[in-house]
């Protein structure tokens, strides 16, 4: 009885993400990739405003969807481009080793006050409540730049871990969804798996989080 090879599919992921690295620029596709991505959620997020939808917590996580939609698309594009160069390859030879523009308004104070004393009669407001109105508005102002750090922040959070990943993350695309036919055929006791399914488990996350930073912002901005 012919025993068949154990999948290590740790180890098959291992040698592909070695191959790539040597012999490919897995962080810098992956980069271009992510800032096509970045360019798809601001057009949406622009159109979104033009068609009517000016509310900023609803608007940047369906700018964020849409982006993510955008991404997964440029992955397929990325792994059908890639595909003829790897298709012919076994898993088990690779070569590695074996171990295992938002704008923000600010509220204006206005009006008639109350005179500030009975015996002058001059109608001036008391000096405390001016500065405090004055100070709430400064903090209005600060506040809209420090939103958008906050969203440029995550932003690049995200971006870095997506560019950092992405030798891992090509491994694994390449081996489910180019190199998957021959291995099912062959090993057995093989996890099925689809690339889009890897792809979705791997890079939820950032946008996830993205999508609930920029709503809460948004929320911020708008109040």
């Amino acid at each position: 009885m012919k025993i068949r090879p154990r999948f290590n599919r740790r180890v098959e992921v291992h040698r592909i993400r070695d191959m790539l690295e040597r012999h490919g620029y897995p962080r810098l596709q992956m980069l271009l990739l992510v800032v096509l991505t970045g360019a798809s959620g601001f057009l949406s997020s622009t159109l979104l405003l033009k068609m009517g939808l000016s509310v900023m917590w609803l608007r940047y996580p369906l700018a964020v969807g849409v982006a993510y939609l955008v991404f997964l698309g440029l992955l397929w594009w990325w792994l059908r481009s890639r595909a003829e160069d790897y298709s012919s390859l076994d898993p088990g030879s690779l070569p590695g080793r074996s171990d295992g523009g938002v704008e923000g308004q600010g509220g204006e104070f206005g009006g008639g006050g109350a005179s500030g004393s009975f015996a002058d009669g001059t109608g001036e407001s008391d000096g405390p409540v001016e500065g405090a109105l004055e100070a709430a508005a400064q903090a209005e102002e600060f506040a809209i730049p420090l939103v958008l750090m906050v969203l440029g922040a995550v932003l690049l959070f995200s971006s870095l871990l997506m560019v950092y990943s992405a030798p891992t993350l090509f491994a694994e695309l390449l081996l489910d969804g180019v190199l998957a036919a021959g291995l099912y055929r062959r090993l057995s006791r093989v996890e099925r798996r689809h690339w889009l399914e890897t792809a979705i488990r791997r890079t939820m996350w950032p946008f996830l989080l993205t999508a609930g930073v920029a709503a809460v912002l948004g929320w911020v901005m708008q109040g």
